[in-house]
């Protein structure tokens, strides 16, 4: 299984003192509610013990994140410092599913690479999505 991560840097000062924030998160612990993104912000205030009921999270607050060196799904949501938490969720959850229905051609069917039956691949996905569906309705 990959892991997905990314690095968050964030560089402020406050009352003359100057405060790097640096981290690498994992992404995997993150996700949750589908939708739902992380506070960024708090995860690195948390990460230096920074109290978010100070103003000195509020300074933190008002200061966009750098984000950078994604791994694993964050690759095609890390542009430019910027992440896109709603593609990455996307890719996150598209990744799972590839990984429970290569798990099921295997063990099943004996198949080793979806990739060269893109039409077993697309129906073992359909009825992946639709058992996972019925269970959530």
């Amino acid at each position: 299984m990959n892991t997905h991560t990314i690095r968050a840097r964030l560089a402020f000062s406050f009352k003359a003192e100057v405060y790097e924030l640096d981290t690498t998160i994992d992404l995997d612990r993150c996700v949750g509610d589908a939708g739902e993104a992380p506070n960024f912000h708090l995860l690195l205030a948390k990460m230096r013990g920074i109290d978010p009921y100070s103003y000195l999270y509020e300074v933190l607050e008002s200061h966009d994140i750098e984000f950078s060196d994604p791994t694993g799904a964050a690759r095609h949501s890390c542009h430019d410092g910027c992440f896109d938490w709603s593609r990455f969720e996307q890719d996150w959850r598209e990744e799972q599913d590839m990984q429970g229905i290569r798990e099921i051609a295997e063990r099943m069917l004996g198949v080793r690479d979806l990739e060269e039956r893109a039409d077993l691949k697309a129906a073992l996905l359909a009825a992946y999505r639709a058992g996972k569906a019925d269970r959530a309705g």
